[in-house]
């Protein structure tokens, strides 16, 4: 057993502020260890996510635990992972206690069926849409939105009950302190926005949500990513600069209003975007056809946000995959990619020449 499997495991059996008992170890990463446990009080399971001794340490970890408690505790919506209780352990580490999940998450689901039809794709917009509207409506942008943080459950008999988790790195733009640097670059590159993939984090809004629920949906669809490279820096030339390939390319028969939905919502310039996510969802919805049974029968306030994944497993949405190998990036403040270094200014210079678009692949 290596170090952190030990230390992660020292904690089993522990009683956290006489109110937890650790009782399994869910998922391992490097900014923590998820637990199942059991809330000794009401005898029901949670999840409990326990920052690793040295991030403690750190401020900017400890702010951004911080900000993610907060942040989820603001968010009362079914579509949202709720927040239970946080604390400090005896060791000093942090931690947080979320709602105990069963299911999968959306990247699990993704490698498992590789594609989902157009009804069921919209079924998991729409609520994905719901949750998300929720958080734009109180200047909150997820800005890491991607298959593994959306997680499926079976619920009151609605196949498929969508909720959003890890609110790690959302951008909070009514908060008086900033965790970003005006040029680092933070999200998953194969759902990061032009705005981000360029390091503009100070244009980073609820349209960069957007832009990331299309590349979701046409993963949904096609199996594959709508911007690919054999890299990062190819993949992020991709997001910046090129289109994605045709829908009808990739997937023949699919709806046709489907096509003119996802590109709009995949525009480079954000005002050429839906002006809400709520917007985008109910477009999919009609381009779609319908929506299948069991999606959630609310509708997303059309009024815009302020401004300023074999079997199912017992899984925690408590943010177990943001944790173990997330592949979310925090980029160097002085971070350019390669192909980019030479642009003395984004906006105004002319795109690299473009290179071949290597075949679209699923990768872990």
């Amino acid at each position: 057993m290596n170090e952190p499997d030990q230390r992660a495991a020292a904690l089993l059996g522990q009683d956290l502020d006489g109110a937890y008992r650790l009782t399994r170890v869910i998922a391992e990463g490097g900014m923590g260890t998820v637990y199942e446990a059991l809330q000794l009080r009401l005898n029901r399971r949670v999840a409990v996510k326990v920052m690793v001794p040295e991030l403690a340490a750190n401020a900017e970890a400890l702010a951004r635990f911080r900000r993610e408690v907060a942040v989820t505790s603001q968010l009362a919506h079914p579509h949202v992972i709720h927040l239970v209780d946080f604390g400090t352990a005896p060791s000093g580490q942090p931690y947080l206690v979320m709602e105990y999940l069963e299911g999968e998450d959306l990247s699990q689901r993704l490698a498992r069926v590789k594609t989902l039809p157009p009804t069921a794709t919209a079924n998991i917009v729409i609520q994905a849409a719901l949750a998300l509207t929720a958080t734009h409506a109180k200047g909150i942008v997820h800005r890491d939105l991607k298959p593994a943080n959306l997680f499926l459950l079976r619920t009151d008999g609605v196949v498929d009950f969508v909720k959003l988790v890890d609110f790690g790195i959302s951008k909070v733009r009514t908060s008086d302190a900033k965790l970003t640097r005006a040029s680092v670059m933070m999200g998953t590159p194969h759902y990061m926005s032009p705005e981000q993939a360029l390091g503009r984090v100070d244009d980073v809004d609820h349209r960069s949500d957007q832009w990331a629920l299309a590349c979701i949906a046409w993963e949904m669809l096609c199996g594959s990513f709508p911007f690919d490279g054999a890299d990062i820096n190819a993949v992020l030339q991709n997001v910046a600069y090129h289109e994605p390939p045709r829908l009808d390319t990739l997937v023949p028969g699919l709806p046709r209003e489907l096509e003119p939905t996802l590109r709009r919502a995949l525009s480079k310039k954000q005002a050429d975007r839906f002006p809400t996510i709520a917007a985008f969802s109910r477009t999919f919805e009609a381009a779609a056809g319908g929506v299948a049974r069991g999606a959630s029968e609310a509708r997303p306030d059309p009024a815009p946000p302020r401004s300023g994944r074999g079997a199912t497993l017992a899984l925690v949405a408590a943010i177990a995959i943001a944790l173990a190998s997330s592949g979310a990036f925090i980029y160097s403040s002085s971070y350019r990619p390669e192909w980019a270094r030479w642009i003395p200014t984004a906006e105004k210079a002319h795109a690299p020449a473009a290179r071949k678009r290597p075949a679209p692949t699923r990768t872990k």
